[in-house]
């Protein structure tokens, strides 16, 4: 049975994106929708909300939302927000809650969940793209390290143990199959709960080139977002939040001239300007233990123009 999922940080993120009369929202990863619901009942009769998700379940929840206001776009987030840039859509907020849903995590067919078998998959979208098994099965050694030490927050020494563990083991199929691989590579930790969800979040991260589209999304947002727009990104570990501080930080246009010149010569130009970084209350993460980990971060758009055209990566 499929628990109910819990917005991390909702009222939080509501607040941030400050919907008012006749706002235009995006929530970019509509997941369970609750962010949706909460941001629909702050927003006025004239506003319109965009949510935008390329698990085909979502969609199929997207579809019981009745609100002349909200329309859902199928797809990934970075592919719709480029179509949107691109179409010369204008937007007053963007919504970025990363990571998994409950939904998605529950549903051992879809095999994100480490402590239930299920089908080694992991995709969001399972119609696209190669399952984790396909990866793992096929991967370099050397290279898996990585990417469990770069998106797992894995050490590089038990990153390359569980990597030579896997390879050993090969074919794996199940997701079962994967835990059992990192148990056997690092044992049982008393304290810092079950090492296969760092290992389990790292692999899911690479197949959905997780950090490589939020790049891309965020580049998006830059060219969609009117002047005063809001970006509002909720992280949970940290190459995303590395990922979205960055650009925000990149974007900021600090002026790097010598102190000494009268006036700024090296054209710094603020294109963002920082807003606040909130985590959750002792509360939420109580209540919510999945909670403990986000980051919300929130940007305002200045006036400065984007720079022309869509960068490739």
């Amino acid at each position: 049975m499929t628990a109910a999922h819990l917005p991390v940080m909702l009222n939080e993120a509501v607040a941030a994106l400050v919907p008012a009369e006749a706002n235009v929202i995006v929530d970019a990863t509509f997941g369970g929708g609750g962010h949706t619901r909460r941001i629909l009942e702050e927003l006025g009769p004239e506003g319109k909300l965009v949510g935008i998700d390329r698990d085909p379940d979502a969609a199929r929840r997207a579809a019981d939302i009745q609100d002349q206001r909200f329309a859902f776009r199928p797809g990934a987030y970075d592919g719709v927000l480029w179509e949107m840039v691109e179409d010369g859509e204008r937007v007053d907020a963007i919504l970025f809650d990363l990571g998994l849903s409950s939904y998605q995590v529950d549903e051992t067919d879809r095999g994100f969940s480490y402590v239930r078998e299920g089908p080694l998959d992991m995709r969001m979208d399972p119609g696209s793209g190669i399952s984790a098994a396909d990866y793992l099965n096929t991967v370099d050694e050397a290279e898996l390290a990585r990417v469990l030490s770069g998106y797992g927050d894995v050490s590089r020494g038990e990153a390359r143990r569980v990597a030579r563990e896997i390879s050993r083991r090969r074919p794996l199929s199940t997701t079962l199959d994967l835990t059992d691989a990192v148990r056997a590579a690092l044992g049982w930790v008393e304290r810092g709960g079950n090492p296969a969800k760092r290992v389990f979040q790292a692999v899911r991260v690479h197949v959905n080139d997780e950090v490589g589209s939020l790049r891309r999304a965020l580049e998006a947002a830059e060219r969609l977002l009117a002047p005063g727009g809001r970006l509002v990104a909720i992280t949970f570990h940290s190459g995303e939040d590395r990922a979205v501080k960055r650009f925000i930080s990149d974007r900021e246009g600090r002026c790097v001239c010598p102190p000494e010149l009268p006036v700024c010569v090296c054209g710094a130009r603020p294109v963002f300007r920082r807003g606040s970084v909130m985590r959750p209350s002792e509360r939420e993460m109580g209540e919510n233990p999945r909670s403990a980990s986000a980051r919300l971060r929130v940007a305002i758009r200045t006036s400065e123009p984007a720079d022309v055209g869509r960068d490739e990566g």
